[in-house]
């Protein structure tokens, strides 16, 4: 006999666990769906659900406020035996029909709960203090990203901070906070930048603030920018303090100007230097430890170099690349020690007071409320939404097939990789960041020095578009943008499907070609990946093509027009 976890909750406490119930939910359909079709039933004209746990010999049923064609589904009810489920009941039923419940994993599964645990009591304490707050810039739309990944299973998880490092530290309370500086001595310090962009120079930047150590013996250093966290952490380690004594690192300690925690938690936003920092933070944020390899620099910065000799959008007027144009660290014969140093610099080039981080766009201020696009849109745009959608199209998916077909260049251009300018509601310009996970198709270039890195396969360069863009970024826009206007999803994915049909006449793109006639797109098992200890190489699942079922006949059933 199960026994069902049941508490008395705060008010925040039941939300986040729904939450998290809709998000395990959600995950486990969508992995595990095409395989356990007898177990798995979901009816759209009825909106209820039914889902067995055969290993568990339990069945959790209920009604959806929203059935999504791309599987976000919306749920109202959710119950076991008449009782109501909770998230640790899920986690249990469906670690045990992930995995085999044998000595060898319950370690992995135990460490699963805990993750799970985890991003729970954090977006608990978040829905507390952060939900409703201002929303009106690039940084409040930074640090209001209170739900996360609509698809993992922990997407708020940040184990390695303690409760009160999360009130420090934490963007989704609104944190701010001083940067820790090590002065590194110039035989032991390392930066490379990209030639088409300047170079930062921290020591006039920090000049009027006071610094420990004379202007004389600073000459024979270069400075380097810290998390606070992580200047705690590495001070402990025994070949840091070896280089201490030796004076190759000077600790001067927090200094300098305010910066604020963005949506990645470890990469800052320093407004007086107009500057993003991509620093390196030793702890798990959702699933990976956030360090600056040596690799994932090379990578960034040959992407940087690359996408820019190659002109991508320069004949794209509302599309634009937030370029990392430096990296900076202290080296260490040891590269993972060099790489808990690491930095990169991205500079803000778009206009903060008028631009938003997607992921936090289609999100909600809080449970049940209209997503903050749909609320801009009926301030500013008249509720004009299709308009506003089809401008989006435009500066955004086109330009990104574009660059894919005629450049072979390719974006994983998630929610939170990519930002809008807004004038007066409508979109104005689109912006790809963290060009890391930039990959090139190496048939489209006979000549590819210095940056082997970022050359696949034409499938593989693709499946990053076709995954991150079109299932993960456009999924869960067209999601938000339906439910809030209580429209099937089809809706506006007719309006894609009308954009890519009318490119590829004019163009012939084969990347939209695919996009029209594929049955379906490879998305992440970030559940079954995580559970099954695979996420640094995560699996996929096909998810249906929504735009395939749109075809002449579909429109004609379904009474859409053109």
């Amino acid at each position: 006999m199960f026994k069902m976890e049941i508490k008395r909750k705060s008010r925040a406490a039941q939300q986040a666990d729904e939450h998290t119930c809709k998000l395990l939910l959600n995950c486990y359909v969508r992995e595990l769906g095409p395989e356990r079709a007898e177990q798995i039933q979901l009816s759209p004209d009825k909106l209820t659900y039914s889902i067995s746990f055969p290993c568990s010999g339990v069945k959790v049923t209920g009604k959806l406020s929203y059935y999504s064609a791309m599987g976000e589904h919306e749920y109202v009810t959710m119950n076991c035996n008449g009782e109501s489920v909770h998230y640790r009941d899920l986690v249990r039923w469906i670690s045990a029909e992930v995995v085999d419940q044998t000595e060898h994993v319950k370690d992995r599964i135990n460490d699963f709960a805990h993750k799970v645990e985890n991003s729970v009591s954090n977006l608990t304490l978040y829905m507390e203090q952060g939900a409703g707050g201002d929303f009106h810039n690039y940084i409040t739309s930074e640090q209001s990203l209170l739900y996360g990944h609509p698809f993992h299973p922990f997407p708020k998880n940040s184990r390695g901070f303690t409760t009160q490092d999360v009130h420090q530290y934490s963007p989704e309370l609104r944190a701010s906070f001083q940067l820790c500086y090590i002065a590194v001595r110039q035989d032991v310090y390392t930066d490379e930048w990209v030639e088409h962009a300047d170079k930062i120079n921290l020591h006039p930047l920090l000049a009027s603030y006071d610094l420990p150590v004379s202007n004389e013996k600073m000459s024979m250093y270069r400075l380097l920018p810290v998390h606070p966290w992580q200047y705690e952490h590495i001070l402990h380690l025994e070949e840091v303090q070896s280089y201490i004594r030796e004076e190759k690192l000077l600790l001067l300690g927090r200094i300098g100007p305010l910066v604020y925690p963005t949506s990645s938690v470890r990469t800052v936003y320093v407004p007086d230097w107009s500057c993003n920092i991509k620093l390196s933070l030793n702890m798990q944020i959702t699933n990976m430890i956030r360090t600056n390899n040596a690799e994932q620099m090379r990578r960034t910065l040959d992407a940087s170099r690359y996408v820019w000799q190659q002109g991508c959008f320069t004949a794209e007027p509302q599309t634009h690349i937030a370029y990392e144009t430096g990296v900076a660290t202290c080296r260490f014969e040891d590269e993972q020690l060099t790489s808990l140093f690491t930095i990169a610099y991205r500079p803000i080039e778009f206009d903060p007071a008028n631009t938003y981080v997607l992921s936090s766009l289609v999100e909600s201020p809080f449970p049940g409320a209209p997503s903050r696009l749909i609320t801009i849109l009926e301030d500013r745009a008249g509720s004009q939404v299709e308009q506003w959608f089809e401008r989006y199209l435009n500066c955004s998916l086109l330009p990104l097939v574009r660059a894919a077909d005629e450049k072979g260049i390719h974006f994983e251009a998630h929610l939170q990789n990519t930002l809008v300018t807004l004038k007066q509601g409508m979109p104005i310009a689109f912006i790809v960041r963290d060009l890391e996970g930039v990959s090139v198709d190496r048939e489209s270039v006979s000549d590819r020095p210095h940056h082997e890195l970022l050359f696949y396969s034409r499938e593989q360069a693709w499946a990053r578009t076709s995954y991150y863009f079109i299932v993960n970024h456009l999924g869960s826009l067209i999601h938000v943008l339906a439910r809030d206007m209580g429209v099937p999803e089809e809706h506006f994915w007719m309006q894609v499907r009308d954009a890519l049909e009318a490119e590829l006449a004019r163009t012939g793109n084969i990347y939209v070609r695919h996009l029209l006639t594929a049955d379906a797109f490879l998305a992440k098992q970030n559940l079954v990946s995580c559970l099954t200890g695979i996420s640094q190489t995560p699996t996929y699942v096909r998810v249906r093509n929504v735009m395939k079922c749109l075809g002449s006949e579909a429109r004609e059933i379904h009474g859409y027009q053109n």
